[in-house]
């Protein structure tokens, strides 16, 4: 008898732990393949194969890996809210060709490194909201050549290389608002062919900017706007002087760029500067170092192993560094 109700009570307990419907206990699963997880420490396991939308919310893991998401094709959307992340990894979240939306809404992440997001055929709309990102390394988009639209707002990036949005050849509209990067390399957006609208808006760049001049001078362009931006001064900074002209709709209005006068720090209107002004003859070209040339690795160069806990400690805590930074400079500033 008493190994009976010992059976018995391993059963009821082994039944209570798990969702009736087949779903993770951590989340919670509808009729409509729609799945929302929340508060999760690690990436959940047993989630339904046919799921078509994914929510992550109040959560915080670092275990996204290579090809996390690689069994569940039926895919269409995925949302990170209210969450941290240590590490999105190569091509983590990548070969999904019916995602259609990619949405990150007060989201903090500490790397998102070369393919992280990659090869999503079928992508149509990139969203990122109050995002906080430590560094971006290069073609962490990569190959997304159909997305048309892409929204950046309340966006703040530690580091961000060249050519980290990489390969977005249908790219319709582009908007940039609040957008502020203590980092960066002069091309961080690279072919997109066929660009028709493109708005940046109260945005800071420590950086010329001037992989952003192929671009708008794409034939397919018909709306820019670069309203109350600020960026840095350089001779490879006269690509905002070059724009526009075969764009139909041009809207240029209070940007500033910094440049250093006898060592104190001047802050002009770009639009009342003679661009010789702060053009060297002898300055190198930002833009002609070749980096967005370099072969993009596919996503089977990259191991299935990644850094281990050490690493995603070390990492935590440079973040932690990064944003008590910040969060002083926004203080001084204000």
């Amino acid at each position: 008898m008493k190994l009976l109700f010992f059976l018995a009570t391993i059963e009821i307990v082994a039944i209570g732990s798990q969702n009736p419907d087949g779903c993770p206990i951590t989340c919670k699963c509808s009729h409509d393949k729609k799945v929302i997880c929340i508060g999760l420490d690690r990436f959940p396991t047993g989630l339904p194969d046919d799921m078509k939308d994914i929510v992550f919310r109040d959560s915080s893991f670092n275990n996204f890996e290579k090809n996390t998401f690689q069994t569940f094709q039926n895919l269409k959307t995925i949302t990170f809210i209210n969450s941290n992340f240590t590490y999105i990894h190569p091509c983590s979240i990548s070969d999904l060709s019916n995602l259609t939306k990619l949405e990150f809404s007060n989201v903090r992440i500490d790397q998102i490194e070369t393919h992280g997001f990659s090869h999503l055929s079928q992508i149509k709309e990139i969203v990122m909201k109050n995002v906080l990102v430590q560094r971006m390394h290069k073609y962490a988009f990569n190959n997304i050549k159909h997305v048309d639209k892409f929204v950046m707002k309340f966006f703040t990036a530690a580091n961000m290389e060249n050519c980290v949005f990489h390969d977005w050849s249908n790219m319709k509209l582009v908007q940039l608002k609040k957008v502020q990067v203590l980092n960066m390399n002069s091309i961080p957006f690279k072919k997109f062919d066929a660009i028709d609208q493109f708005e940046i808006t109260e945005c800071t760049f420590p950086s010329s900017m001037c992989g952003l001049k192929d671009i708008l001078r794409n034939p397919s362009v018909k709306n820019i706007k670069l309203h109350q931006n600020a960026i840095n001064c350089s001779c490879n900074t006269k690509w905002i002087f070059e724009v526009g002209r075969s764009a139909k709709d041009l809207r240029l209005a209070n940007n500033t760029c910094s440049l250093n006068s006898r060592s104190q720090l001047a802050t002009k209107e770009v639009l009342s500067i003679d661009k010789n002004l702060f053009c060297k003859t002898d300055e190198i070209s930002e833009c002609g170092d070749g980096t967005y040339k370099t072969r993009t690795p596919s996503c089977q160069e990259f191991p299935n192993e990644f850094h281990n806990a050490g690493t995603h400690r070390h990492v935590h805590m440079s973040t932690l560094c990064f944003v008590a930074v910040l969060s002083v400079a926004l203080k001084l500033k204000g």
